[in-house]
């Protein structure tokens, strides 16, 4: 969307800004937004964070003991510490932004120190790596492959649809998920991912796609991947504004939501 000239341009965290947005790389802008990512205030987070209460038990049903899992976009860790409760785990972080990862590392630090060995997941790598230069880099992925499952949240934005489930199709293994959620494409018409610099005041956005639900489901059946749960769109109510704060009042009543998760054919 062009926001140029839009005086009530909208950001993903819902807040507004009157400034001409920023756009810069992807990598540059998510090293910038690390150190107040999980502080400001962004309802689609928040959003997405009730949202996985519901997604992930269906993926957690469905795995095998000890599973493989990797995540990809693993941000600041905000999903990555839910599989740390998975006995046995062996869990890769994957994300092309080293501010992220700094965040990830410790939030995933504590969260297994408070864990019982029988209860927590056996180990958790991470990894600086950019999906879009996966064929550039294909051999550092190697450790990745052969997952049970793939995660990846609120990621998808930023990446061409091919590539996502091109990564997908050579890291899951046969029989494999991969649970994906996403900015819906109606927020999306409207708005993208974003920050406010708290230094400068300047809105900074990276490159952003609005995939819709039909574009990904039938782009993941051309990968030969399957429905297994999904796709579920969510609207944001006006009783979720407890939870989402007052930066979600402006979105009552739009698709600001989509979640799926799918399984790889033989």
């Amino acid at each position: 969307m062009d926001t140029e000239n839009d005086p009530g341009s909208e950001n993903s965290d819902g807040s507004k800004t009157s400034r001409k947005p920023i756009y810069k790389p992807t990598v540059e802008a998510y090293n910038q937004w690390a150190a107040t990512y999980d502080s400001d205030g962004n309802f689609l987070q928040a959003l997405d964070t009730i949202m996985m209460d519901q997604i992930i038990p269906y993926l957690f049903d469905v795995l095998p003991p000890a599973p493989k899992l990797v995540e990809l976009g693993c941000g600041t860790g905000r999903n990555t510490v839910r599989l740390q409760g998975v006995p046995g785990a062996r869990i890769w972080g994957i994300d092309n932004s080293h501010g992220m990862l700094e965040q990830a590392k410790g939030r995933c630090r504590s969260m297994r120190e408070s864990l019982p060995d029988a209860c927590r997941a056996e180990t958790q790598d991470f990894a600086l790596l950019d999906i879009l230069s996966f064929q550039e880099t294909e051999s550092a992925w190697h450790p990745m492959e052969n997952a049970d499952a793939i995660v990846s949240t609120l990621v998808l934005e930023h990446i061409p649809l091919n590539q996502f489930f091109m990564v997908c199709s050579k890291l899951v293994k046969t029989g494999g998920q991969v649970l994906c959620t996403n900015m819906h494409p109606d927020m999306g018409a409207i708005s993208q991912a974003g920050f406010v610099d708290p230094a400068t005041g300047s809105k900074i956005r990276p490159l952003s796609h609005a995939h819709t639900v039909r574009e990904f489901v039938t782009c993941a059946s051309s990968w030969d991947f399957s429905l297994l749960w999904g796709p579920v769109e969510r609207k944001v109510e006006e009783n979720d504004l407890v939870k989402l704060g007052d930066r979600g009042r402006k979105w009552v009543g739009i698709n600001a939501w989509f979640g799926v998760i799918v399984r790889k054919l033989g």
